[in-house]
């Protein structure tokens, strides 16, 4: 087992000077945005929190319910390909109700051979199963079809609601869950994977129109950018 404080390669290292830098996504001004690093997001949870409450200190007696489900959802989407984590917490009935959104950057490698695979959208597309609808409401589905991200261009999407594996556990949990599957522009071979879920089940067309939203405004930065903004 690696150790949660080895750094993360910086997937944006060695870019030349007309490569992708970054990333940019806008969250709801309501939604939490920390540090993803395992070193400090503890940190960053609780410094986020704390702001939130001066905010609204009507959210104080939430405040350790807030931290201890954020710190959860952020264990539970640690990756060190994510460049990206921001979450919702809402209470509702004195209850969390939240949502989490990674964006995550990665290369497209076939497993036989090692060597780097296609990241075209018939590729992408590829590998995408639906899967039908069952019975009951909750039970898991998947539609998969493409979209196009006003500043990103084409992408394929896979939708529905998904069992997911928590990582280094044995366990499992049902969620609402988009993924937006973004090939870099040019002959990279990266692809920024845009995934977001919540626990909500009961309010999936809700949540996967507020994903839309979201993912609607991904866009790859560029030295470029900078350069023009400074």
């Amino acid at each position: 087992m690696e150790s949660e404080d080895r750094l993360a390669e910086d997937p944006f290292a060695g870019a030349a000077p007309g490569d992708v830098i970054g990333i940019n996504i806008q969250v709801p001004s309501t939604w939490y945005e920390f540090d993803v690093h395992p070193a400090t997001v503890n940190r960053s949870i609780r410094e986020a929190v704390a702001e939130r409450v001066k905010e609204k200190p009507e959210l104080a007696e939430y405040q350790a319910d807030l931290v201890r489900t954020l710190k959860k959802v952020a264990r539970e989407a640690r990756n060190n390909d994510v460049v990206y984590s921001g979450s919702m917490c809402e209470i509702v009935d004195d209850e969390p109700m939240v949502a989490s959104l990674v964006v995550s950057v990665t290369e497209a490698v076939n497993e036989t051979t090692g060597e780097r695979a296609p990241t075209g959208l018939d590729t992408l597309m590829g590998v995408l199963t639906p899967i039908s609808r069952g019975r009951r409401p909750t039970d898991p589905w998947r539609r998969v079809h493409t979209v196009d991200l006003p500043e990103a261009g084409r992408a394929a999407r896979a939708e529905g609601i998904e069992d997911i594996e928590i990582p280094d556990d044995n366990r499992s949990y049902r969620a609402v869950m988009m993924q937006t599957f973004v090939p870099f522009p040019g002959s990279s071979p990266k692809v920024a994977v845009i995934s977001a879920s919540t626990p909500q089940l009961a309010l999936v067309e809700p949540m996967l129109q507020l994903f839309d939203l979201i993912t609607s405004t991904f866009r790859f930065v560029y030295r470029a950018d900078l350069d023009t903004e400074s």
